[in-house]
Formats: structure tokens, C-alpha cells, sequence
């Protein structure tokens, strides 16, 4: 069986070192010295990559993570912060009296446009037939806040054009902020 060789005899065109075991790359000869230099250098800058990779993903999750926590106890802090102490509420847009937890978080301006979007002007309960089948009933809910806060909904309107990001600390103080609300709410309850 025949092999091919790896290595020859040659002249580096790395470090012009002559006659010298080289390994051929290509048309290319290295010396062993070169060439493992190279090698570790390529090994060096993938895990680099991989490394800024893995820190941009975790940051991603991070932010996901506290989205999440911030959406979970946002809502928990809307149903109960309108309920009586038996825990009934009533849905903001058609006045149907449900238990807490069988009620959502509707937001006037939805939830993507993300400066509103843990602002408590901008969210009431609704039951699941107003806020999922009627898209919010944006119309009466329009109405509801006008008659409340004269004036709020082209407030929240002009707010939800503003383009914003929230740092990580943000969310983090935010969260932090909103959990020590939840506590007072929840505290009616008991």
C-alpha cells in the first residue's frame, strides 16, 4: 500500500529556513516549527469566536430570562392590584367579575412596543373573551381610559412612537421594583 508523505525536505517560505523538514500545504512548505505556530494561532482565534459567541448567546438568554420574570410578575401585579380582597376582579372593558387568576394583563398599546410595556397606564385585567377575541376591545377600552385620565390615550399613543431598548440593568432594577409592588398587592389578599 502506498502513502503519501507528509513531510519533505524543503525551504520554509515562512521563515525561510533552508533545507529543513517541511510539511506541504497546499504548493506551500512549512517548517514543522512554522506550522504548528499557524495551527495554534487558527485553534487561538476559533476559540475566540466561540467564546464571544457563547457570551453574546448568554446575554441574549439573560435579557430573554428577565423579560420573561418582568411579563410574569407585571401581569400577576395588573390582576391583583384591582382585585377585591376575596381576589375578584372586574374586566376592565366589559364589566364581567371573574377571580384573578382566570383574568389577563390587556395592554392598551401592545406589548411590543416595549416603552410601554411594564407601564401601569397602559395595562387594566381583562377577561379572555375581551383581550384575545376582541383584539383588546380597543374601543371601549379607549372610552374607559378617556372617562378615567382625560386625555391618556393619545398621551400613550405619542409615548409608543418613542424607539427604546432596555439595558440589563434596567430590567434588573425593574424587575426588582415590580416584585416589591406585587408583594404590596398580594399582601390584601391574605
Amino acid at each position: 500500500m502506498n502513502t503519501i508523505a507528509r513531510s519533505k525536505f524543503g525551504d520554509c517560505v515562512e521563515c525561510n529556513a533552508k533545507d529543513t523538514h517541511c510539511v506541504k500545504v497546499g504548493k506551500s512548505l512549512y517548517c514543522l516549527e512554522c506550522r504548528n505556530s499557524e495551527k495554534r494561532k487558527q485553534q487561538i482565534s476559533r476559540f475566540e469566536i466561540k467564546q464571544n459567541n457563547k457570551s453574546t448567546i448568554s446575554s441574549q438568554s439573560d435579557r430573554q430570562e428577565l423579560t420573561h420574570d418582568l411579563d410574569f410578575i407585571f401581569s400577576r401585579y395588573i390582576r391583583i392590584k384591582e382585585a377585591d380582597k376575596d381576589g375578584f376582579t372586574i374586566c376592565y372593558t366589559c364589566d364581567k367579575r371573574e377571580h384573578w387568576t382566570k383574568l389577563q394583563s390587556g395592554h392598551y398599546i401592545k406589548r411590543s412596543e416595549t416603552y410601554l410595556r411594564w407601564d401601569s397606564r397602559n395595562a387594566r385585567p381583562q377577561c379572555v373573551n375581551c383581550n384575545c377575541n376582541l383584539h383588546g376591545n380597543i374601543e371601549e377600552y379607549t372610552n374607559r381610559l378617556e372617562s378615567e385620565f382625560p386625555g391618556i390615550a393619545d398621551q400613550l399613543r405619542e409615548e409608543s412612537r418613542e424607539v427604546y431598548k432596555y439595558g440589563r440593568d434596567e430590567l434588573k432594577q425593574l424587575l426588582i421594583d415590580l416584585r416589591a409592588k406585587l408583594r404590596m398587592v398580594e399582601s390584601k389578599l391574605k
